[in-house]
């Protein structure tokens, strides 16, 4: 293909006319680089715009870490990967180079960025278009209401004292009301106007920081469930950012999905949050990230299925905790697979009511698109009092082989989302692990029983031209991960900040840690794009993917990945003497 027939090709050129596709042809220059030399650094990349014509390049920018290939762009002052940033060619690489200035000449150079950027790292501080709303802290709700419908807002901060001509200092913020509050605290319980501010605002008020990225604000809002978030800049609020802000730079805005799901609209549920992880994949964000906020979106769903069930039932009879685990405790599924949970119960005398109540979420979450787990890991049948639970844990560590094994694999991951009871006994069971050596010795030699898919001199062994990646890649990295964190005492669940903790516990070198959380993310990432793929297609998304549909550049790190993670395998052979036990 020509240069110019492929930079007509490449996304963000798409739209361009051609005498602006004529304009860029002429100030066009061929760049190679062989493989580990540096393309650019943080002082000099925002004179250049660089489209990958062949090869790879790796993009460092706000401590992420991005893998771009054919047709992709970086550099410049405009998009996702623009400056500052610095880059490294994975393999030989041939790049096309114009000057920023000449891109920026370009009449639909913004077309350009917002296809490239999608919104999700535009620093958040570019939203605010007005100075703050704010109340005195001895204000009435009336005189807030009244303040909001005249500045046309949903929200109001309170305050101790008037802000300055550079915004509001952020120790002055005392609460933020919003219009729910009016609503739920207010209105819904009969109060009237003159009910002070003070007693009905929100208080500790979360902030985000001017220079954060948009998607670390959404991320934010979804781990906080809340809808507004004061920006601050130098120490001092300089205006509010709002999820409706953030649902405008995306069309399939987490944020979005997580309003649907507050107002009870679940039924199509599987089909958007497979939308949502979609167009977070497709605009470079990192395969960590996209689970992160797909797991904050999947305990809404649970949340909100369980208020439901609440409201069929009545009122619970005693503290429980809803808990998930496997892949969801880990917050690491993405697409709706199937259901993983169990549940607790404070004290015995209840079975009637929680055995209606897990089934009715049950149901809830079927409905939504989560199918009930094949396995049987799920409330309707594991559901006990704490009391027996602790038994039930101290059982399977004590003799962690067998079907036992099988339990840990996927109750160790656990995470509560809903109720009120306190798991921290159950934490201290399993935190207990770290100090027998024998249990964790049971557990690695399951994690080394995982098979990964690699031949001699590193080939990759494929079954009729496909690759498991859950049994292959991502599993065995996953539990090795749980073992080396349980060895170093941590309480964590996600694999990444699991291999960080077995880092600083020095079970890891921060080397190899960093080598596991790269394969790991290449696993996620391979299996999210072929899952999606299957959907595009109407067929049921699985964990294979066929061989000769990766790239050169996927292959390539797909086989790396296998490696490091059979390496991870061999020190848990070495660190627990498992050669010994034959």
């Amino acid at each position: 293909m020509d240069p110019v027939g492929f930079v007509r090709a490449a996304r963000p050129f798409g739209n361009l006319s051609e005498r602006e596709l004529a304009h860029l042809a002429a100030a066009l220059e061929v760049v190679y680089v062989p493989r580990g030399e540096r393309v650019v650094d943080r002082s000099s990349s925002d004179r250049y715009v660089y489209l990958v014509r062949k090869g790879a390049v790796r993009v460092h920018k706000d401590g992420g870490v991005a893998h771009l290939e054919e047709a992709e762009v970086f550099g410049g002052r405009e998009g996702a990967f623009a400056a500052p940033l610095e880059a490294w060619a994975e393999e030989d690489s041939l790049l096309y180079r114009w000057p920023a200035t000449v891109v920026d000449s370009v009449r639909r150079v913004p077309a350009v960025g917002d296809q490239v950027r999608s919104g999700v790292l535009v620093p958040v501080g570019e939203l605010v278009r007005r100075p703050l709303v704010w109340v005195p802290v001895e204000a009435t709700c009336r005189q807030a209401a009244e303040r909001m419908v005249q500045e046309g807002v949903s929200s109001v901060l309170v305050a101790a004292q008037p802000p300055g001509p550079e915004g509001l200092p952020v120790g002055a913020v005392v609460g933020i009301l919003t219009d729910r509050d009016l609503r739920t605290k207010v209105v819904a319980r009969g109060l009237g106007g003159e009910v002070p501010v003070a007693s009905v605002m929100s208080s500790p008020v979360h902030t985000v920081d001017a220079d954060t990225p948009t998607l670390s604000a959404v991320l934010r809002m979804l781990e906080l469930g809340v809808h507004h978030l004061p920006v601050v800049r130098d120490g001092r609020v300089a205006g509010m950012v709002t999820d409706t802000d953030l649902i405008r730079l995306q069309a399939h805005s987490p944020l979005f999905l997580l309003k649907r799901l507050e107002a009870g609209e679940v039924r199509r549920y599987a089909e958007e949050v497979a939308q949502a992880a979609s167009a977070l994949l497709e605009a470079g964000v990192d395969v960590g990230h996209v689970c992160r906020a797909v797991s904050y979106l999947h305990d809404a769903l649970c949340r909100r299925v369980i208020r439901d069930a609440h409201a069929r039932l009545g009122r619970e009879p005693a503290l429980y905790a809803w808990v998930v685990c496997g892949s969801e405790g880990r917050e690491e599924q993405v697409l709706p697979t199937d259901q993983d949970n169990f549940l607790v119960v404070a004290e015995d005398g209840h079975g009637e009511y929680f055995r209606a109540f897990a089934e009715a979420v049950a149901e809830g979450l079927s409905a939504a698109g989560f199918p009930p787990c094949p396995g049987g890991y799920m409330a309707t049948r594991w559901q006990m009092p704490l009391r027996a639970w602790l038994h039930t844990f101290q059982g399977w560590l004590a003799d962690p082989q067998g079907e036992n094994l099988l339990h840990l694999q996927v109750f160790l991951d656990f995470r509560p989302v809903a109720g009120s009871l306190s798991l921290e006994p159950l934490e201290r069971v399993v935190e207990s692990v770290r100090l027998a050596p024998v249990t964790l010795a049971h557990m690695a030699r399951g994690c080394a029983g995982f098979a990964v898919p690699l031949g001699p001199f590193r080939t990759v062994r494929s079954r009729h031209g496909r690759v498991d990646l859950k049994a292959g890649l991502v599993a065995p990295v996953v539990c090795a991960a749980r073992v080396l964190a349980l060895a170093a005492g941590s309480r964590v669940r996600n694999t990444f900040a699991r291999l960080d903790a077995a880092a600083e516990g020095r079970l890891l070198s921060r080397e190899d840690a960093d080598g596991a959380k790269e394969a790991l993310a290449i696993g996620l990432r391979l299996r999210l794009q072929f899952q999606l793929r299957a959907l595009a297609r109407g067929e049921q998304p699985g964990n294979e993917v066929a061989v000769d549909e990766l790239s050169g550049w996927e292959f390539r790190r797909l086989r790396q990945s296998l490696w490091t993670a059979r390496q991870l395998q061999e020190a848990l052979r070495r660190r627990y003497h498992l050669y010994l036990w034959g």
